[in-house]
């Protein structure tokens, strides 16, 4: 199985750095930063036609609604 890698430029980390709060910790910086991951794995996925059409996810929630 191929390990996909989420590139993201460092000015994107940067940024994303610059805007954090004086009063956030190192962890919340890290937090930032895997969210900003899951994003960028999110979005390539997505390209790659991996995702799901948003009319399916409809069909599928409104399915489950009928069941409860």
């Amino acid at each position: 199985m191929e390990e996909q890698n989420e590139k993201i430029e460092i000015e994107k980390i940067v940024e994303l750095l610059k805007k954090s709060k004086d009063n956030e910790t190192f962890y919340d910086s890290m937090y930032n930063l895997y969210v900003l991951l899951g994003i960028a794995k999110g979005v390539n996925e997505i390209n790659q036609g991996k995702g799901t059409p948003l009319e399916e996810l409809l069909k599928e929630r409104n399915s489950w609604r009928k069941q409860i």
